[in-house]
């Protein structure tokens, strides 16, 4: 069963690469990796940026990127995953955690809906001034993957449990 969240929460991750809101649509670029990813010495620039803005951030470990520069890092006991340009500029934040992590009011909205299904994982992810959260829920029948952004909650992904 937990074989199955990293590839359900994956899934979940790619989806969100079109990032829709009633208002707003929010398309991350494609990154294609090969091989390993390579570690990276970062400039001042860069370090400072996310100095500034991830104050408590333990263990970083940068990585190279196309042009930018990727950090895994752990922050609030959260795994955590940013991109930053040359210039120091941050292109996108994701933070892994769990239902303990969520705010209040995604908490209450998902509750509401499924109120039937437990919470899995969630995946907070910043992006152009737009927060979404992709969370994996579960009942007795299947997993869902949601998407909440801007009060607005659909459902990405579904896949029926095999019955044994």
């Amino acid at each position: 069963m937990k074989k199955l969240i990293i590839p359900f929460l994956l899934t979940g991750l790619v989806l969100t690469i079109g990032v829709n809101s009633a208002s707003a649509q929010v398309q991350l670029k494609e990154v294609t990796i090969s091989g390993a990813p390579t570690k990276a010495m970062v400039s001042q620039q860069v370090a400072e940026s996310f100095a500034s803005l991830f104050k408590d951030a333990e263990e970083p470990q940068w990585y190279k990127a196309d042009q930018n520069y990727v950090v895994d890092f752990i922050m609030n006991n959260q795994v955590n995953k940013a991109e930053f340009t040359k210039n120091g500029r941050l292109v996108y934040h994701m933070a892994f955690g769990n239902e303990k992590q969520m705010p209040t009011d995604i908490r209450t909205m998902v509750k509401s809906k499924y109120f039937d299904f437990s919470i899995n994982s969630t995946v907070q992810i910043n992006y152009e001034d737009k927060n979404a959260w992709i969370v994996n829920v579960e009942d007795a029948k299947q997993f869902l993957v949601l998407r909440v952004v801007d009060g607005v909650m659909d459902v990405l992904d579904k896949i029926e449990k095999s019955e044994a």
